[in-house]
This record gives C-alpha cells, sequence and structure tokens, in this order.
C-alpha cells in the first residue's frame, strides 16, 4: 500500500483550495465475480477523483473511472459510473448515491460498494483529490483538450467566483490582493477550440464544470483524464524505444532505453516505475508491481507512434463511456436526494461488455 504526501509552497495551496468544496457488506457471488475476473488478460482498475484535498474518505468522490486495460490488444477502456446514481448500501434504510461511500470509508469502501452491488471483482485503485490531479498534470506539462466557448466562459466565470471569495476574504484581512490577482492570471482563460492547451487548474475546473448537466461534467473528465493519458505516453516514449516481438527492435533508437513490451525484464519495470513515480507519489493507491506493468504496456501500446501503429489506430485502442444507462434521464428523488434509479443487471451487462469487448 502507498499513501504518498508532499509539500508545496503556501501560496499554491491557498490558490488551489478555493477550486475545492472545503460498515460490512457480504461478497459478491461466485457467479457475479467470475463473471468480471481473470478476462482474457485485461487488467481492470478503479480510479477516483475526489473534491477535497484528502486522498482517504471525508470527501466527495466525484469521479467513478473503472478503467480496463489489455496490454496484448494494445486497448484501453475508460468507463464513468456517474457520481449520482443510486446504489444499495449496508445500513442505510434508502438508496445512496455513489459518492456516499467515498465519503465514508474511501476508496476501500466504495470498491466495496462497487462490487457488491454490481457483481465486478475490482481490486485495484488509485484515488487522487484534486489538488493532487492539478499537481499531476502540470509535472507533464498540461494537456489539450477540445473546449466550447461555452465552456470556456463557465470556467472562466468560475475563476471569477473564486476571485470573489478571495477578495471576500480579503476584506477580513485574511489574504492579500497579489493571490487573487496571481488566481486570475494563471487561471484566466483566453483560448477556446480544438486542442486547446490547460494548466493543471485549469483541466481541474473543467472536468469540474456541471453547468450544463452531470453527464456533460463526466464527459469532461473522461476528455482530462484521455489528455493525461497521453501526456504520460508522450513523456515515457522521449526517453523509451519500446517495440514487440512483431514490429521488432527500432534500427535507431536515437540513444533512448530499449524496451520490448512482450518480453520486460525486472530492470524495465524499475525503470518504468521509477518514471511513473509522479502518478504514484500524487496518488492513494494500491497498485502491484503486475498492476503497473499493465498499465505501461497497454499505455505504449496505444500512445507511442513506433507500437501502435502496429496495434491499432488511437480511436481503437481508447475508448469512453459513461454510465448508467439512465444518467439523461429525468432525476428521481429518494429521501430528499436527486439521483437516478437505475437497472441493474442492463448496466452490468453493458458494463462487462464495453469493459471485456470480445472483438
Amino acid at each position: 500500500m502507498r499513501m504518498m504526501h508532499f509539500r508545496l509552497p503556501l501560496l499554491v495551496l491557498l490558490i488551489v483550495a478555493v477550486w475545492l468544496p472545503v460498515s460490512c457488506f457480504a461478497a459478491p457471488s461466485k457467479e457475479a465475480a467470475d463473471a468480471f475476473s481473470g478476462q482474457d488478460g485485461w487488467m481492470t482498475f478503479m480510479l477516483i477523483c475526489n473534491e477535497g484535498l484528502n486522498n482517504h474518505k471525508g470527501n466527495a468522490g466525484n469521479t467513478h473511472m473503472v478503467i480496463s486495460m489489455h496490454p496484448d490488444k494494445g486497448c484501453i477502456n475508460l468507463m464513468i459510473m456517474a457520481w449520482d446514481t443510486f446504489v444499495d448500501y449496508k445500513g442505510y434504510d434508502v438508496p445512496q448515491r455513489l459518492d456516499m461511500p467515498f465519503r465514508t470509508g474511501g476508496p476501500e469502501e466504495l470498491l466495496k460498494v462497487f462490487n457488491t452491488y454490481f457483481g465486478t471483482d475490482i481490486r485495484s485503485y488509485m484515488s487522487l483529490n484534486y489538488l493532487n490531479l492539478a499537481s499531476l498534470i502540470d509535472h507533464f506539462g498540461g494537456v489539450e483538450v477540445d473546449i466550447t466557448r461555452a465552456e470556456r466562459n463557465a470556467l472562466n466565470d468560475l475563476v471569477v467566483s473564486k476571485k470573489n471569495q478571495f477578495q471576500d476574504q480579503d476584506e477580513s484581512g485574511f489574504l492579500g490582493q497579489a493571490i487573487t490577482e496571481l488566481l486570475t492570471q494563471e487561471c484566466f482563460l483566453e483560448e477556446f477550440g480544438s486542442q486547446t492547451h490547460l494548466n493543471g487548474l485549469q483541466a481541474v475546473g473543467f472536468g469540474w464544470l456541471q453547468y450544463d448537466s452531470v453527464y456533460n461534467c463526466c464527459q469532461r473528465d473522461a476528455k482530462i483524464i484521455a489528455a493525461l493519458l497521453r501526456k504520460v505516453g508522450a513523456e515515457v516514449s522521449r526517453k523509451v524505444a519500446f517495440y514487440t516481438d512483431e514490429s521488432g527492435e527500432p534500427a535507431d533508437a536515437e540513444g533512448k532505453r530499449l524496451i520490448n513490451l512482450d518480453q520486460m525484464t525486472h530492470e524495465d519495470l524499475m525503470y518504468l516505475c521509477r518514471e511513473m513515480a509522479p502518478v504514484l507519489e500524487h496518488s492513494y493507491n494500491n497498485l502491484s508491481e503486475e498492476d503497473i506493468t499493465a498499465i505501461f504496456t497497454a499505455t505504449a501500446k496505444v500512445f507511442c507512434p513506433a507500437v501502435s501503429s502496429d496495434v491499432n489506430t488511437l480511436e481503437e485502442g481508447l475508448k469512453s463511456t459513461i454510465l448508467p444507462m439512465e444518467v439523461l434521464q429525468p432525476y428521481d428523488t429518494i429521501a430528499g436526494s436527486r439521483g437516478h434509479r437505475i437497472d441493474v443487471e442492463a448496466n452490468k451487462e453493458m458494463m462487462y461488455n464495453f469493459l471485456y469487448p470480445k472483438d
């Protein structure tokens, strides 16, 4: 188990803070677990992004993304389960929204509930708070995503609203004017359109926007994570020449380290773990060496041109979807909470077919 902490200047912490809103379960049945485990080489883990400064419970688990990767096929599937999905939660008389288990017990509790309710057998997770995610994105030089004028304006409205909160605090003598100006300079976005560059805080704010719908918010989350995966793949491929038994060793590695993805050595894995250190250090996770190997191999086969051209196109290698099936329907209300009642069996089938496609 890894739980990493890191230090940032007080000024950065203050700036980021304004972007953030300050039981036991029965194991899934053998039949249900077998349906989701050991799927012909698929590796599956859950990525959780939350709205607070903690990586382990206490804050809203705003993003619940199940990621399945197939190292041999070079496939990555990103499935987001909307946080406002109602699930049965033992100890509560009425269904709760999916963000409740994380608030109560962190990623371990969320996995218990998710596995029990959907019959899955997901055991690995990576949990990041928004401060960690912003810092991680900045580490890899920001991301590029397609952003509309309306999204740009909504993001800037968010910046202005947070700046106003800063100024209100400043009137009480808590913060200085310099901080509010820095917030505006760093986060206010002028550009929009295809492949607009976003820094870490802008990317986090973009993925957080819910001005139009939770569904669209989930789509933005998927865009940010996909763009981050591209950046990680590009950064590693600058230093490593990946190849496979099929593609063969490159004639000119241009001084890069050679790694055969089909015959990765322990030394190769240790090297890649060092390269992946920022991802691990910014998260609370239980990823094993086998998980890390699968993540690197699948990511390289999707995003590294010398290898991906032998496997598939980017569109074929990286896919995303949003569940539940009812996410676009009008809200249901249970005990004062608004969310979606769902057809569990239908969603389980769709989830399975997306995460583990046969072709």
